[in-house]
């Protein structure tokens, strides 16, 4: 509807409906969160923020396997170590010696 074909994706809208060529604050995005949050009712709101965005970026990027590099450039780190350290702690609980024995104690339990 704003007929975007540069610049800016996410921009600021006035009262009169008029969408401006800068881009949208992290403070706009962190407000539409903690009521998006409120409105679903999480309990977890005073956590929501824009870089919960990023780190969630990462994680679910990495899950489906998308290059290192472009999940960095997207998330628009100059550090690897930051990006991998989002990414290892976003796989504690899907990567790890625990997730496959209880998955094969589930698998044997179903079976009997």
């Amino acid at each position: 509807m704003a007929r975007i074909d540069s610049g800016p994706l996410f921009r600021p809208i006035n009262r009169w409906d008029t969408v401006s060529d800068t881009r949208l604050g992290a403070g706009a995005i962190n407000a539409f969160l903690k009521r998006l949050g409120r409105e679903c009712g999480f309990d977890f709101v005073p956590d929501l923020s824009s870089h919960s965005f990023r780190r969630g970026l990462s994680t679910s990027a990495a899950r489906e396997r998308v290059d290192f590099e472009l999940i960095k450039k997207q998330g628009g780190w100059k550090s690897d170590s930051t990006v991998w350290g989002y990414i290892e702690e976003g796989q504690l609980l899907t990567n790890n010696a625990s997730t496959v024995l209880m998955e094969k104690l589930q698998s044997h339990l179903q079976s009997k």
